[in-house]
């Protein structure tokens, strides 16, 4: 063994082994005779796309939009119509209530009414304000797919009208087919029209378009499609006018017009 106390190292031939005191306590070992210094090898890596890596993830992406968007279009539109078979649903068990306490009376529609507005001729609200007391909701008078009215449903009052010819409440108790009655639905009107809270179909037919007769307004809100509320209460999505499922008259299957 040597030792050395005023130099840089204390060895040990036997152990192999050297401490150098250069250090201050540190160690540094230096294995002799078939030992391997230890040592920390570095890497470096790479990180990053080639082009034609890039393209390809920009083509999945693009195919995956492709198939995707459709789907989220479709849901949500089929979102949009089954609220607003709700909005009809509710709309139509306040119309009920209101015809029980009116001797069977649906409201009256007059002409173009604007909210907290009375029509001169009818001295009423338009009808949706007259149902709002057993609704209790005016939420449910704007259809999920109307972006620029707030009041997006007719009241249909034409069986009356025709035998009229004036303004009229339809009579529940002279409804024939009340499940194939209309009483109201999906409708598009424009310009002053937007703000009338008391839509209806006297002179101009609401449903299905110029096949259900004219003159005829907007009707296809939902997938080119409208929902229906019947007299009875149900609402259902069409396609368009279905003479073997409607009828507006009393006492016939009979189309608008």
């Amino acid at each position: 063994m040597i030792v050395s106390l005023k130099g840089k190292s204390l060895c040990g031939e036997s152990a192999r082994w050297c401490v150098s005191d250069s250090g201050r306590g540190k160690v540094a070992s230096t294995f002799q005779h078939g030992f391997r210094k230890p040592f920390i090898k570095s890497f470096k890596f790479a990180i990053g796309f080639t082009l034609i890596e890039l393209l390809v993830v920009i083509a999945i992406i693009g195919i995956l939009a492709a198939i995707l968007l459709p789907v989220l279009s479709a849901a949500k539109q089929k979102a949009s119509t089954t609220q607003c078979l709700s909005n009809l649903h509710q709309i139509g068990l306040g119309m009920i209530m209101y015809s029980h306490d009116a001797d069977g009376l649906f409201p009256e529609s007059g002409g173009l009414i604007l909210w907290d507005q009375i029509d001169p001729i009818t001295q009423l609200h338009g009808w949706l304000q007259q149902i709002v007391s057993y609704t209790q909701n005016t939420n449910i008078y704007q259809c999920p797919a109307d972006l620029k009215g707030r009041f997006s449903y007719f009241n249909s009052g034409r069986a009356e009208y025709v035998i009229m010819n004036e303004f009229g409440s339809v009579d529940t108790k002279q409804i024939k087919y009340p499940s194939a009655h209309v009483l109201s639905g999906d409708t598009i009107w424009t310009g002053e029209g937007l703000e009338d809270s008391d839509k209806d179909d006297y002179t101009q037919n609401c449903v299905g378009g110029a096949t259900n007769g004219e003159p005829a307004v907007g009707w296809q809100v939902h997938n080119n499609g409208q929902n229906i509320l019947f007299t009875d209460g149900h609402t259902t999505w069409y396609r368009g006018y279905d003479a073997n499922e409607m009828t507006f008259r009393y006492n016939s299957m009979h189309g608008w017009q």
